[in-house]
């Protein structure tokens, strides 16, 4: 357990960084040249282009960012807009620019599709827009792309309706292995934001028989929209669609034909152009500091620490909730029972996360050296093979009967 937190703390700075990509921008356009992997435009995950293919025989490269083998890749090219062709031909190409990764010329409801396509290493790769047969102009098109973490987590039968629907992860994998059979997954939102749900329908790479079919559900289990665009083995993708209201909603997976043992997929959900996480809001009450806010060395500096979980749903552990402080500055007089240590970090191991789960913790730190920091929370998630550090209270700790000037204009 001691090597996965240490992990958990070193991946940590990683996807805070990325918690950047944000929602999707008004697409920019390409820039000509581009058309060799050397020439290739930058493409940034929820920043679409628009371009063009033109004149025929043009075809036009993007470099993406690759994060590791935890991620993946879901692109989709529309080409709803053309006047002059529908045809296109979206490619994944490796970081040499020519060994193939996945290449698409089916159809979504506006074009080709690539979902989760596993990253294979940290270096850039490509993607590249082209016309099927090189012989005609699409004009225009736009290019989404997206770099999400994977971290498929394993459907739990029964699944099959709005009500027994699991939790879902980022992405979950599954298996259709009767006509009959379906697979929900749910998950809770916020009236406005943006919901797209995306089909891998062969993560093994091995020729998937199944003709899946997904499904948007209402928080009435109703179906709002679904996606049966493209044929056996081809994924599938729902667009976005904005939640009209606050509550609980579910994407659901079934076959429309070739289900059976090897009928495997991986599915999951884009939020505002990002990866799917529960709501947590973070509170660090910092209850004794001295006129001013700032502690004496030696001080005893009491806090409250409390975590909620704003979601109607539960989802299994390990889960980790954390206390980040810096030891140079303090040290623990009452870590309130924390189960695990770390430098300059303890926390408190839960088995599943309840709806609605609230964690408060009254715990005690001792004001060693004189400095400027913050206590800080969190937590981290197996099943969401993710972890997350919001800035607490922040605190100055001085010498003598009063707080120096120097730290006190800081």
């Amino acid at each position: 357990m001691l090597s996965k937190w240490h992990h958990i703390l070193a991946t940590l700075v990683a996807l805070l960084l990325l918690a950047g990509i944000g929602a999707a921008a008004a697409p920019a356009g390409e820039q000509e040249p581009n058309n060799t992997p050397a020439q290739a435009n930058m493409l940034y995950s929820a920043n679409p282009i628009q371009g063009n293919v033109d004149p025929a025989g043009d075809v036009d490269y993007f470099r993406v960012h690759g994060y590791g083998t935890g991620w993946g890749v879901v692109a989709m090219l529309d080409v709803s807009a053309s006047t002059t062709g529908h045809d296109g031909v979206l490619t994944a190409y490796a970081p040499d620019g020519t060994t193939v990764r996945a290449q698409n010329s089916g159809r979504w409801q506006k074009g080709p599709l690539i979902a989760w396509l596993r990253d294979t290493n940290r270096e850039d790769h490509f993607l590249r827009v082209s016309e099927e047969g090189n012989d005609g102009r699409i004009t225009p098109y736009t290019l989404r792309y997206y770099a999400l973490p994977l971290g498929e987590q394993p459907e739990r039968e029964p699944n099959n309706t709005f009500a027994t629907a699991n939790t879902t992860a980022i992405t979950m994998i599954g298996n259709i292995d009767a006509a009959n059979d379906v697979d929900c997954f749910a998950f809770s939102g916020k009236a406005g934001q943006k919901i797209m749900v995306a089909l891998n329908a062969d993560p093994e790479d091995d020729g998937g028989p199944a003709d899946f079919i997904i499904e948007l559900r209402r928080q009435d289990g109703s179906v709002w929209a679904s996606a049966d665009y493209a044929g056996p083995g081809q994924d599938e993708f729902v667009d976005e669609h904005a939640l009209p209201a606050d509550g609980v909603y579910a994407y659901c997976v079934r076959a429309k034909s070739g289900a059976g043992s090897n009928a495997t997929y991986l599915a999951g959900i884009i939020r505002d152009g990002r990866y799917y996480l529960p709501s947590m809001t973070y509170q660090v009450d910092w209850t004794n500091p001295r006129p001013g806010n700032w502690a004496r060395v030696g001080d005893e500096m009491r806090y409250t620490v409390t975590l909620t979980h704003n979601s109607p749903l539960s989802f299994p552990g390990p889960f980790l909730v954390s206390v980040y402080y810096n030891a140079d500055c303090q040290s623990i007089v009452d870590d309130a029972n924390a189960d695990l240590h770390a430098p300059g970090a303890f926390r408190w191991h839960f088995d599943e996360v309840t709806a609605n789960m609230t964690v408060s913790k009254n715990i005690v730190m001792r004001a060693q050296s004189t400095c400027i920091s913050s206590l800080d929370l969190g937590y981290s998630s197996d099943y969401y093979v993710t972890a997350t550090r919001s800035t607490g209270a922040r605190y100055i700790i001085g010498y003598g009967d009063y707080m120096p000037l120097v730290m006190s204009g800081e």
